[in-house]
């Protein structure tokens, strides 16, 4: 191992979003494929000791890491097709993600405006199957590329194949650190057609009152990519100031039944159509209901009084109750006691087993 990778004992603290201070036993930057498939190949990787860290704006890391970390900086980003409605893109998954959206909105591309300001590397995007303001990534994926970090080998991955569901894909399940994903190609519209609609109980926080502050339609990519990013401002907290990971649990799914139960306790809750996601991978808890619908996670925890909680050195964001913050100096374990406190609570009250979002390490 030593002889492969010349950094030993490097604090994670400036590659996680939480500022969590721990430190990894082996560290190493990933500039290429073709960088990594040799290491592979050459043995200097053991799978059963590895972590791959994008921007850890997703990761809560709980203890020191007794293994290797990799850092993915596999950059570039390059038109591989284009006609007249489309244009098909092959992207680094290395590459920032919010600064690739300011990139294809520039362009006049549209397929990702309502996904600016999430923060992250492209190759997560498919790991996740991000998702904001009524788009998903998986409205644009085409395919990717990922290393087998057991024989070296890349391989080439389906939609179909990654299986991308609400915030989930076959790479956080079935695949999970079994790849490293280096490239990512996404198909975006020439001829926007913009999903507007997202809405919310308070009027300064609609998107369509965000667009109207950059003028008068019709609107471009770019001026609804805008106004996300100024949504996104407003609502979520400055990362150069706390410490977060943003939205920490999913939304969960309930059915029709359960959310007019729950309106009766929590006031002015609402409800959104599930669309696009995999309900076999969903327990219902044998209910037989097939009407289900998706409430905010956020929303639940607001009404139990957590927003602008704080608990030592870890906290709740005051506009938004779903969004963990630290002072950037809390240990992993902090945020995890914070957040597991948060979750008994929504259980107790409401029934309800929320999920994190965040992937604990």
């Amino acid at each position: 191992m030593g002889t492969v990778f010349s950094q030993k004992q490097v604090s994670l603290k400036p590659y996680n979003t939480l500022s969590v201070d721990v430190t990894a036993e082996y560290f190493a930057y990933i500039s290429s494929a073709d960088q990594l498939g040799d290491i592979v190949k050459s043995g200097g990787i053991d799978i059963e000791s590895l972590f791959v860290l994008g921007r850890g704006s997703n990761t809560l890391l709980t203890k020191n890491y007794p293994g290797l970390v990799l850092l993915n900086s596999i950059k570039g980003i390059k038109v591989i097709n284009e006609d007249e409605n489309s244009v098909t893109l092959e992207i680094g998954s290395g590459e920032d993600w919010p600064s690739f959206v300011e990139y294809a909105v520039s362009k006049g591309w549209s397929g990702l405006e309502n996904l600016a300001y999430i923060p992250g590397t492209v190759g997560a995007a498919p790991v996740q199957n991000i998702g904001a303001y009524g788009q998903a990534f998986e409205d644009i994926f085409v395919d990717l590329d990922a290393v087998d970090l057991t024989s070296g080998e890349i391989i080439r991955f389906t939609k179909e194949e990654s299986k991308l569901g609400y915030r989930t894909s076959a790479f956080k399940t079935d695949l999970k650190d079994k790849y490293f994903i280096v490239v990512v190609r996404v198909r975006l519209s020439k001829d926007p057609h913009f999903d507007t609609s997202y809405h919310s109980r308070f009027p300064n926080e609609s998107l369509s009152e965000w667009l109207k502050k950059n003028g008068k339609p019709p609107y471009t990519p770019a001026d609804v990519a805008h106004a996300v990013t100024g949504l996104r401002k407003f609502k979520l907290p400055d990362p150069k100031e706390v410490g977060t990971c943003g939205s920490f649990f999913v939304n969960p799914f309930v059915t029709v039944d359960k959310f007019h139960e729950l309106e009766k306790e929590v006031n002015e809750l609402q409800h959104y159509p599930v669309t696009k996601m995999e309900y076999d991978r969903i327990d219902w808890h044998n209910t037989g209901q097939d009407k289900i619908v998706k409430i905010p996670a956020g929303r639940l925890l607001d009404e139990l009084g957590w927003k602008g909680k704080w608990i030592g050195n870890v906290g709740t964001h005051d506009k938004q109750a779903l969004c963990v913050i630290t002072n950037k100096k809390a240990s992993g374990q902090e945020v995890l006691d914070y957040t597991n406190k948060m979750r008994e609570s929504v259980q107790k009250a409401y029934g309800i087993d929320l999920v994190s979002e965040v992937r604990i390490v």
